[in-house]
Formats: C-alpha cells, structure tokens, sequence
C-alpha cells in the first residue's frame, strides 16, 4: 500500500464485524470534525475522528437489521480456498461469504493450504494474496504465484482470482503468465468493500446466480 495512506481499523460493536480502510493522507486531515462510516456488514454507523495519536473511531447509533439464524452451506457446496497471512483480511471474508451457498476453508500461508488441499475432497476455486510471503512466519515461503505454479504442478486445474492490499497495474494483470495458472480475476483490498467484491468474482467464476 502506498505510503500516503493511512490504514484505520474498524470493530462494529453491532454485528462484530472487523474491516480496514486505507484512508488518503488528505481525506484524513479532513475527519478532524469526525466523518460517518457505515459497517459493510450490517450498516451500522460509526464515526471515524482524527486526533493527535490517531484516529478514534465510535458507534454512531443501532441502525443493524436483526440478524437472522447462521446458515450452513450444503453438503454439495463448492468449496473456495482462501489464502491470507492477514487474520482481519481472511475475518472480513468470512463475515461476507455467510449466508452463501459455498464452503469457505482458509490457510495463512502456502504450507497451509497445500494441508488443507490434502484434506478436503476437492477445492473448486482459490483465492490467493499476490503478496503472500511473510518474513514474520517461517511457513510463510511462497508467494501467491508460487504457491499457483506448485498447484498447477500437481495436476490440479483450479481456477483462481488474486487479492492485494497493493495498487493493480495494468502491467501485472495483462501478463499472460496468469493465464496460465487460471487466474480469472484480481481484487484489490484497499477499499471496505472488497471482500463484496471478492464474493461476486467468486459468484462469477463459479457460475452462482
């Protein structure tokens, strides 16, 4: 993420949802006077502050719908593999794919992931951080094109859509090496509603109405 962002950690006090935004330098001097923040899980307000260590941010008021019983995806639901070392990244999406038809199983980090693979009967599609390799965990070894080409190795034809806090350059995503590892798709998470986003790529490549 460029460094004249500035990233602001929300918890909805209403439905537990946890969610980043990557806030500009000058939309952050700004919220001095304090600026409205809807949670992309249930709408509640918050009002995000700026101060002199931060920025502070409050449950505005209950505006959540009520929640409705926790739905259990069906014993024939695709299953998507999504690949993270952010914990908040592989929460937020976790919070968005409920209530979809579709069973979600997570890894932080490749060696993770191939484990998980070895466990469930099959992976009908991956979602994978580009920037996957962590210097903080010695698991982490691979990024998320490596980790791709060790599955393509496998035989496996998954198809795959790339996540990264990072800015998207034409130039990376129009490689044809990604072609080749079925990628169909690159969401970015520097905005709140990346993992809607994710959900519908994920919709869209799975042909989920």
């Amino acid at each position: 993420m460029t460094s004249d962002k500035q990233a602001v950690e929300i918890s909805c006090g209403e439905c537990g949802m946890r969610f980043r935004l990557w806030v500009p330098a000058a939309v952050l001097e700004g919220w001095e006077g304090g600026s409205e923040i809807r949670c992309v899980g249930c709408g509640a307000r918050h009002i995000a502050k700026k101060t002199g260590e931060g920025v502070e941010v409050k449950t505005a008021a209950v505006e959540a719908a009520a929640a409705g019983p926790e739905e259990t995806p069906a014993a024939d639901a695709e299953t998507v593999l999504l690949i993270d070392d952010d914990e908040l990244a592989l929460a937020m999406a976790e919070s968005s794919m409920k209530g979809e038809d579709l069973k979600l199983v997570t890894a932080r980090n490749a060696a993770e992931a191939f484990k998980v693979i070895d466990r469930e009967k099959k992976i009908d599609l991956i979602a994978v951080d580009m920037y996957l390799k962590n210097p903080d965990d010695p698991a982490s070894t691979m990024d998320g094109e490596e980790f791709l080409v060790k599955v393509k190795e496998r035989g496996m034809k998954v198809p795959a859509v790339m996540t990264t806090g990072k800015d998207i350059i034409d130039d990376i995503i129009l490689d044809p090496k990604w072609f080749d590892l079925n990628v169909k798709g690159f969401i970015q998470k520097g905005n709140p509603f990346w993992t809607e986003e994710l959900k519908l790529k994920i919709k869209e490549v799975l042909y989920k109405d």
